[in-house]
């Protein structure tokens, strides 16, 4: 493996585990902040080494496994803003350059806010919730639910890895929000307590298929069953124009050697829903019934990107 595979194989590992931790949105805006930083301090002479730099960063992030969507988007546009520009002084690019990436995690942090404004409408007081996503905006959401709103709500958390379980816990005590911890796999003795469940997406595909954290096909298919509300909260970004398959979810196979017994685990970075499954999708532009959500999806995904880019940046 050359050096350079070797570093876009860690970019893609590192982007993969914040994504994880604290959801596709926090992390691409933290990608957009390393990306400002950045272009003051790339080591180029003339604009033509800066685009060959920004092309490489970029082919590395959009081959990130699984696909980070509302990052690849705004990559996306941002080389449709640059790509006149590259002519221009290397002082002007690296101007253009910060203040368009300045504009797009705006737009983005904007978003973020009104799903967040959106989604309080969703939490009655006296509410039981199933939380199954470590979302920095959910999170955010039940705490302002609590803290500002003063609603009595209880969220049963589905312990997922230690690191995402103890962030989750964490927040949720910070704001003296009631709670219970159980396995996922024990969700079946407290089904009849809930009245909802609020997840997240890394993204929504053209064939109406939902990227989410692994484990949430099984609790979103026993809510399902059982007749309790799912609840999707994604930003309009997350919607990929690419099928379910395109979205290279990452596989990993391990050799385990268990009490004399040798066999390989496969496990998954991120599970499939079928978009059939939510009750109620929640974006930047409103809640979305089931019924309605399939022509809502397929409308957005018919946009013109250059529509949103010149109504929303300067």
């Amino acid at each position: 493996m050359t050096s350079n595979e070797q570093d876009r194989t860690i970019l893609c590992r590192l982007i993969r585990d914040h994504e994880d931790l604290i959801g596709s949105s926090r992390a691409s805006m933290l990608a957009l902040e390393a990306f400002i930083k950045s272009v003051g301090e790339l080591k180029v002479s003339t604009p033509g080494d800066f685009r060959e730099q920004y092309l490489e960063l970029a082919d590395a992030i959009k081959n990130t496994r699984p696909k980070i969507i509302p990052l690849i988007h705004l990559i996306e546009e941002f080389e449709l803003e640059m790509e006149p520009h590259f002519e221009s002084s290397l002082d002007e690019v690296r101007r253009r350059a910060v203040e368009s990436l300045k504009n797009k995690h705006e737009r983005l942090q904007n978003k973020v806010g009104r799903i967040i404004q959106w989604g309080l409408t969703c939490i009655q007081d006296g509410d039981v919730i199933i939380m199954h996503t470590a979302s920095g905006d959910v999170m955010n959401m039940i705490a302002l639910a609590k803290e500002v709103m003063e609603k009595r709500i209880k969220v049963i958390v589905l312990k997922q890895d230690f690191i995402k379980t103890k962030k989750l816990i964490n927040s949720l005590m910070r704001s003296r929000i009631e709670l219970e911890t159980v396995p996922e796999f024990s969700l079946s003795h407290y089904i009849g307590q809930a009245d909802k469940m609020f997840t997240g997406a890394l993204s929504i595909t053209h064939d109406l298929k939902v990227i989410c954290a692994a484990g949430t096909a099984n609790i979103a298919s026993l809510c399902h069953f059982h007749g309790i509300p799912v609840y999707l909260f994604a930003n309009t970004l997350k919607f990929s124009h690419g099928k379910s398959e395109d979205q290279c979810i990452n596989e990993k196979r391990v050799a385990k050697i268990e009490d004399s017994c040798s066999y390989i685990l496969t496990t998954y970075s991120h599970d499939m829903v079928d978009l059939e499954m939510v009750d109620y999708l929640v974006t930047e532009e409103g809640i979305f019934a089931r019924e309605d959500t399939p022509a809502y999806v397929a409308r957005i995904q018919a946009r013109d990107p250059k529509e949103e880019l010149l109504s929303t940046d300067v």
